[in-house]
């Protein structure tokens, strides 16, 4: 018993606490407004999110609904793609960005990007054959050598990485996409007909057909909005085994063109030249509209 009343006479006491410290720790003051908005978004956030779940993934309802908030998104983008096509998002974002708009990554080549001719080389060699999408584009007005002329710069720098001799026996104004998918399409080239309807905004897949130069921008927004709907995403479902095709076949021509620039660049061309000498009647270019995307708010 001694040895006990010794052991807890030397033991610490614990610390009082002041009693105005601790009244102020009692202190419980009414919440900030912006707190309460805050809980109130976050309220109709999930309402949103799980509408979007119930509206495209019914069956993964409870499997997304029941991860963390931070997993939420990670989860509905993975069933989606299983269900639908590959999401081109940020898995990490938060369900309020994301129920905002629709990622979608619009992938035509620009007026812009045409113009600026900042592409690799295998896309710049293909460019050459093709011939000019704007056609009558009254962004051209203002230009000193509009329609044909805009390919001057594009040659020029095809030239710089093949030769002048190869470039001058490119007709002028260069191929359409017909006429490509006519004189390659089933052949060792198949993909050059590809690339022109690509080039042209013309392939019928919304994705490879539309830029963003070409949107619709809400006022305020610094990127287009696209809209959550079944509609869009069916069609985006239909149109994507047609994309990753187009683009296969693009890719495969570029890679084997930069892998030996003037010699299969030359090799394709006298192909093209021999081709259209078995029929040598070709069809006037009517100019290439590109299509309005029709998933743009």
């Amino acid at each position: 018993m001694r040895g006990r009343q010794i052991d807890e006479a030397q033991s610490p006491q614990p610390e009082g606490w002041a009693l105005s410290l601790l009244a102020d720790m009692l202190k419980v003051g009414p919440p900030l407004l912006t707190e309460i908005i805050g809980c109130l978004e976050q309220i109709e956030t999930v309402k949103e999110f799980r509408a979007l779940v119930r509206m495209l993934l019914p069956e993964y309802d409870t499997e997304i609904m029941s991860a963390p908030r931070n997993r939420r998104v990670y989860r509905f983008c993975y069933y989606f793609g299983q269900e639908y096509y590959p999401l081109p998002a940020n898995t990490d974002c938060h369900p309020s960005d994301w129920v905002n708009g629709m990622p979608v990554e619009l992938l035509a080549m620009s007026y812009s990007a045409y113009h600026e001719l900042q592409m690799r080389p295998g896309y710049l060699l293909l460019l050459s054959l093709v011939i000019y999408p704007y056609e009558g584009d009254e962004r051209d007005i203002d230009e000193d050598i509009p329609g044909i002329g805009a390919r001057i710069p594009l040659l020029d720098i095809a030239q710089g990485m093949v030769g002048e001799e190869i470039i001058n026996r490119i007709p002028k104004d260069g191929w359409t996409a017909e006429e490509l998918h006519h004189m390659t399409d089933g052949t060792k080239y198949d993909g050059v007909g590809a690339f022109a309807d690509w080039a042209c905004s013309n392939t019928g897949c919304v994705l490879l057909d539309s830029s963003y130069e070409n949107c619709d921008y809400e006022e305020g927004s610094g990127e287009p909005t696209f809209l959550w709907t079944k509609h869009n995403v069916d069609i985006l479902t239909s149109e994507w085994p047609k994309v990753q095709e187009i683009r296969g076949k693009i890719d495969r021509m570029v890679e084997w063109l930069e892998a030996d620039p003037m010699g299969h660049f030359r090799e394709i061309l006298d192909f093209l030249l021999k081709a259209e000498l078995a029929k040598p009647k070709r069809k006037e270019n009517a100019g290439i509209t590109t299509p309005l995307i029709i998933i743009v708010r």
